[in-house]
Order: structure tokens, then sequence, then C-alpha cells
């Protein structure tokens, strides 16, 4: 018994042993990057980085925080926590029924908001009826026509658009060139 009191009380030394020499070595390595460590007042960005929030449209709505122009509200919002009342209840039921065309999506399960609407170019979301998120959509009025041209989640093909280059720069800014695995300004 006492052969193993002492086997004990030597086993536990030398692991209170390594835990001091590891200790004085993490001390000594972190002494070490202080003082070779260079703490700036002012906060520094990656120069290839954007800046997130840095990406306001002409009306001051900050697009990657989910912000679209609602001409009808004449405000920024996030269509999904407050919809775009008035944008015009018949173009919001042909872009709702051209979606459902496009996907063969039973109507009564979609809910579609339009956060922008100037006649001719159209933006907003779509979700599952009862979802707490959904994608986006953008439309064209083409000869009285609603058509989506994308639709989704992610960056919009450039294909997409190939149709209406003339779609405004301030609902779709950039897009994804698959032939050369790119996002491209417009």
């Amino acid at each position: 018994m006492r052969n193993f009191i002492f086997g004990f009380l030597a086993a536990a030394m030398v692991g209170a042993l390594m835990v001091a020499a590891f200790s004085v070595g993490r001390n000594q390595e972190m002494k070490k990057m202080a003082e070779t460590t260079v703490i700036s007042e002012t906060p520094v960005a990656s120069p290839t980085a954007q800046l997130v929030g840095n990406d306001r449209d002409e009306h001051g709505c900050i697009g990657s925080a989910g912000y679209t122009w609602c001409a009808a509200k004449n405000k920024c919002l996030r269509v999904w926590e407050e919809p775009c009342e008035g944008a015009g209840a018949s173009d919001s039921a042909a872009i709702k029924t051209a979606l459902v065309q496009k996907h063969n999506w039973d109507p009564t399960q979609i809910e579609v908001t339009v956060s922008h609407n100037d006649g001719h170019y159209a933006s907003g979301g779509v979700k599952e009826t009862g979802a707490i998120s959904g994608g986006y959509f953008f439309a064209v009025n083409d000869q009285g026509t609603w058509k989506i041209i994308a639709d989704g989640n992610g960056t919009i093909e450039c294909t997409s658009l190939t149709s209406y280059p003339d779609y405004p720069t301030s609902l779709i800014p950039e897009c994804y060139n698959s032939t050369t695995g790119q996002v491209v300004k417009r």
C-alpha cells in the first residue's frame, strides 16, 4: 500500500512539473508574440474586401442588409419584414402567376411580395406560405406581360440579363459569369 502511495505521489509530482514547464514555455511564447505584434488604433480593412453595408443604392437602401426601395411607401424596407403594400395589386398577381407558371407551383402555397415596381421592372421576394425565408425574383413587363428573368437565392447568372441589358443596376448591381467563374459588376 505504501508503494502505491509513493508511486501516486511521484506521478502527481511529475505531472505538476510538466504543467509548470508547459506554462513557462507558453508564457515565454506569449511574451515573444507581444513584442512583435503591432496593435493599430485605426481599423484596417483588406484592400480587396468590400465593407458590409457599403452598397447603398440611389435611394440610400443597403442591399447587402436586405433593404430595397419601396416607392409605394417612399422608404427602404425588407419585404419579408414589411410588405411593400400598394405596389400594384394587379401587377403583384401577374408576377405571382408568372412564378407559378415558370415552376409549376401551387399558387395557394406561395407568397409573393413586390418591393420595387416602376411599371416596367419589378423585384421582390417569394416564399412558401408560412415559411420564414425564401428567395428573390426579378421580373420585367414585356409588352404588357410580366416575365420572370431570375429567381432563387445567390448571385444572378449574367445570361439571365442578356435579353434585358437595361435592367436597372440599382436592382441587380452584379451578376455571375459562369464562363469565367467571376462575379461581374454591371
